[in-house]
């Protein structure tokens, strides 16, 4: 529903402006396994139980006893903290300043804690003159451990006015992201440090002060924080000053500038004894022991923040004085986009072209891209109420893209954002239960699950695809309106989709009587996406278009109609690069006519950017199966990638013959895009992953090597040339690696060699490293039965690497050894991991990632694994190591890859061995996944995919 929003002099100052945000807000509150050979790059979403029913969109009680009550709202934090994580203290003292305007008058101010002490408050009434705040009361004070309010009393009825609330407390650290966080590292000499970082999205930063933790209520933040001379504070802000604490030489205090206003989840700071590349305008904040690992981020960060602001025509230093970016140890590989002082889990940062690959780089260069995009989408203006975190989370990650087409074109990220992005959604958006895009969090615990693969994939995906239709010119208008109009506030998706409107005014954009309001409405709105069917009649270029809610197991009943944007190119038009002109289906159902001829091919959504997939009639599939086969590059690549992709999912869902997607993807021996065969690679790890060790197998072997032979003559897997591009490097992984599963002995023996001359050279050899660009095949398939000492080689250097990066890519290596024994080992490690002293050292995620490697790796590796955890004693001792959500995660994937009858009786025999270990129901469920992979064989798609690949091999 919309609302007239309280208006205020465009100072946005004082009392008006106030009053205008409790307003706004009042109005809010009621508004995989891998199975590809490839590395898993896969964010999991969460999924809700929420089912649309005849079009109405889906709706959730929401708890609103988690709401702050508005009475008060805060104006500015004043924030003194002491810490000494230099000794790994694990506590710290703070006292806080909450300045605040009481808007309606009451005896009680409610804000928000978590787990803190609270020692000492007092009140104080601030002067309308200002001067000195003048202490009133000594509240009392409850706290609801369950809603997290701290609600202060008062002796008496507090007139409206401003007032000062100063709180002292002490709290704690975790080892998480939980407000003020622990990290440790090991330094030049072994010696463990720790370190002291944020992270208070979404709902963290009451974790460290007492606070209105509601991302509409903005505030200023003044910041002092006191620590050991041997270490340094960084914040949001420049430091204003460093003195010695009176109190105790060996410490300094360190006071920062006053922010702008800004929400409570992102402040942010740190205490480290890290060491700074850069300027002052730009910097990284890293241990000194991976200084040279962060050259890249400073570079390359740079030229992001700069061509985003020349892009959206709003420099980042209008706003704030600098950016500092700080590579966290142990962190995984998240980052936070707080403003001014952006933390990333170092894979995310940091960048060794010695040891990491070309994905490494990827990965570093696109986070950075989103979590700078955040400055201005999330950080300058911010979402109103997490219902809209989708404003920050969908254009960072399509600008996490975007911008390094501005920045850095030659690297071709931008290509895979259809690829990475739409495709991706599309996978979990063809749920049943999936929420929409506007979705409120039922309580304050639900505010996380919002976080998910919908406010990212999607809402980039949903973004991109009204960018195209509005056009670039007025999409950027419109962008700039909205952030300066918005600035230092919070934003709905009304206020992005007036701005939008305005910047099209006058123009012939939309459709009569449209607007982007209710355009946008039909995909934020309503959960799922359409697949739009192309039906032609053959007879003068006529087609009946119609729409349905694209569900990836049922067809059901919708009343929802989206506005759906679309184009299309056929054989004597093939206007693929035509991004601008659109016609809108926005009915169920609709004849157009088109001056296509009978006998062309027509392919609709030119380059994927609409936000759908699309269905044919069986003779238009049949049109664009003889071109694909024919002339392939007559069809955009990314309309080739579209083709494969929908026509999978099509065939999954029983919209289309199974059999249509395995004679289409016949022409893949001649691509040569990555795109496609980035469709395709899912195609095959499905169907791998159904038909190994069943009879059918080697009749699909010999499918794969139909398809890929004649690429794979152009991909060595053991060498690399400089002049390669991104998108070759990808190609070349993909295709190496499918090449090596089915077992081409050139593959394999090029793998085990160049293995071999990097750990094991014959004597008097120099040792050739193996390229990190193609390390992952070349480490796990050379990884044979005989390869002991490489594998000690590859282990030895994992122990010895502080590269986190590289860790991890070793670690997936490890986990594809063929010998058992190696296998055993390395989960041995795990054990040793734990004693005092150990030599074997793992990350806080290692040891898990390490099972994923393990099951991941093939059947060998599955094997051995099953065999270890067969033992009770020392399935015992892994639980309390690793926990018992890894062995049983490890115990369902293993499951998962369970296909004939040798292997159901392995894994059997493990369940049993596992009694007393895990749950009944865990080990139940497991015999039942299992059970169920059998059935598959028995239905149409099974039966259509085992006649073709019969047919195909005669």
């Amino acid at each position: 529903m919309a609302h007239e929003m309280v208006r205020c002099p465009t100072t946005r100052s004082g009392r008006c402006f106030l009053l205008a945000v409790v307003f706004q807000l009042f109005l809010s509150s009621f508004a995989s396994a891998r199975l590809s050979p490839l590395p898993n790059e896969v964010i999991a979403g969460d999924r809700f139980r929420e089912v649309e029913q005849d079009g109405v969109v889906p709706v959730q009680e929401v708890d609103r006893t988690y709401f702050l009550p508005n009475n008060s709202i805060p104006t500015h934090y004043s924030i003194s903290l002491r810490t000494d994580i230099h000794n790994d203290v694990r506590t710290f003292d703070a006292t806080t300043w909450v300045y605040l305007t009481v808007v309606e008058q009451t005896d009680r101010l409610t804000l928000h804690v978590q787990e803190l002490s609270i020692k000492e408050v007092t009140l104080y009434r601030v002067p309308n003159s200002g001067g000195t705040p003048i202490q009133i009361d000594r509240p009392t004070y409850t706290i609801n451990i369950v809603t997290e309010h701290i609600v202060f009393r008062s002796a008496s009825q507090l007139p409206l006015g401003d007032y000062a609330l100063q709180v002292s407390y002490s709290g704690s650290m975790r080892n998480y992201q939980s407000g003020y966080l622990i990290s440790r590292y090991r330094d030049t000499e072994g010696l463990w440090r720790s370190v002291g970082t944020t992270h208070f999205q979404a709902t963290l930063a009451r974790r460290v002060l007492p606070c209105y933790d509601e991302p509409a209520l903005k505030a200023t933040f003044d910041l002092e924080i006191t620590h050991h001379r041997t270490y340094s504070a960084i914040a949001n802000m420049p430091r204003k000053s460093l003195g010695v604490d009176p109190t105790n030489r060996d410490y300094l205090v360190t006071s920062f500038e006053r922010t702008p206003r800004m929400s409570t989840y992102l402040l942010a700071f740190a205490v480290t004894d890290f060491v700074k590349k850069g300027n002052s305008l730009h910097e990284v904040i890293v241990r000194s022991n991976a200084e040279a690992d962060a050259d890249y981020a400073v570079e390359v960060g740079a030229s992001i923040l700069e061509r985003l602001g020349m892009y959206l025509d709003l420099s980042y230093y209008d706003y704030m004085p600098k950016m500092t970016s700080i590579a966290v140890p142990d962190r995984g590989t998240g980052a936070m986009e707080n403003w001014g002082l952006v933390t990333y889990g170092e894979p995310s940062l940091l960048y060794n072209p010695a040891v990491n690959t070309y994905r490494n780089r990827k990965r570093v260069t696109t986070v950075i891209a989103h979590e700078y995009a955040h400055q201005w989408f999330g950080d300058l203006v911010s979402p109103q109420w997490w219902e809209f975190i989708w404003l920050n989370e969908g254009f960072a990650t399509l600008y996490e893209y975007y911008a390094t087409r501005l920045a850095l074109p030659g690297d071709e990220y931008w290509e895979l954002f259809s690829g990475e992005v739409t495709q991706r959604a599309f996978q979990q958006d063809a749920s049943e239960t999936i929420r929409p895009i506007n979705w409120n969090a039922a309580s304050q615990d639900d505010v996380p699950k919002l976080f998910d693969i919908i406010a990212y994939q999607k809402a980039g995906s949903v973004l991109n695809m009204f960018s195209k239709v509005l056009g670039e010119t007025s999409w950027r208008q419109g962008l700039k309106a909205y952030l300066t109009d918005r600035e230092l506030g919070a934003a709905t998706e009304e206020n992005l989709a007036e701005h939008l409107q305005r910047a099209i005014d006058g123009t012939d954009i939309l459709p009569a009587n449209a607007n982007v309001r209710d355009l946008l409405a039909s995909w934020t709105d309503g959960p799922g996406f359409p697949v739009l069917n192309v039906r032609r009649l053959y007879r003068d270029g006529a087609i009946i278009l119609s729409q349905q809610r694209f569900l990836a197991e049922k067809v059901l009943p919708t009343g929802h109609v989206w506005h759906i944007p679309y184009n299309y190119a056929y054989k004597s038009s093939p206007t693929f690069y035509d991004l601008e002109q659109y016609e809108w289906l926005s009915s169920r159902a609709a004849k157009i006519s088109t001056a296509i001829p009978d006998d062309e091919w027509v392919v609709f959504n030119r380059q994927q950017t609409g936000y759908f997939r699309v269905n044919y009639d069986a003779r238009n599939w049949e049109l664009l199966t003889e071109a694909l086969l024919e002339r392939h590059n007559d069809i955009h690549r990314l309309n080739r990638a579209q083709l494969i992709d929908d026509a999978f999912y099509l065939a999954r869902a029983d919209l289309l013959d199974m059999a249509v997607v395995l004679r289409m993807m016949q022409y893949l021996r001649s691509e040569r895009d990555y795109a496609p065969w980035q469709s395709a690679d899912k195609v095959l790890s499905y169907l791998y992953e159904k038909l190994r060790g069943t009879e059918h197998e080697h009749a699909l072997l010999i499918y794969i090597d139909g398809l890929i032979s004649d690429v794979y003559a152009t991909t060595p897997v053991d060498t690399i040339d400089p002049s390669e591009t991104t998108l070759f490097k990808y190609l070349r992984q993909l295709i190496t690696a499918w090449g090596c599963r089915i077992g081409y002995k050139d593959c394999l023996e090029r793998s085990r060699e160049a293995l071999r001359k990097e750990f094991v050279p014959e004597q008097g050899a120099t040792v050739a490293p193996v390229h990190p660009d193609v390390r992952a095949v070349v480490y796990c398939y050379g990884l044979q039965e005989d390869s002991a000492a490489e594998f000690q080689g590859i282990y030895q250097r994992l122990m010895a690497s502080g590269n986190q990066a590289e860790r991890t890519d070793l670690i997936d290596a490890l986990g594809c050894s063929k010998n058992p024994a190696d296998i055993k080992t390395l989960l041995a490690t795990v054990l040793f991991s734990a004693m005092p002293d150990s030599n074997f050292v793992y990350l806080s995620e290692e040891r898990g990632r390490l099972f994923q490697a393990i099951y991941s790796g093939g059947r060998a590796p599955i094997n051995a694994m099953m065999e270890t955890l067969s033992d009770a004693v020392t399935v015992q001792q892994m639980m309390a190591i690793v926990g018992e959500g890894t062995i049983t995660n490890a115990i369902t994937n293993i499951a998962q890859r369970t296909n004939n009858a040798e292997e159901m009786a392995q894994f059997e025999a493990m369940l049993t061995a596992l009694n007393g270990s895990l749950s009944p129901n865990t080990l139940e469920n497991a015999r039942e996944m299992a059970a169920s992979r059998t059935q598959w064989f028995s239905t149409a798609e099974a039966l259509i995919v085992g006649e073709f690949l019969e047919r195909y091999n005669v």
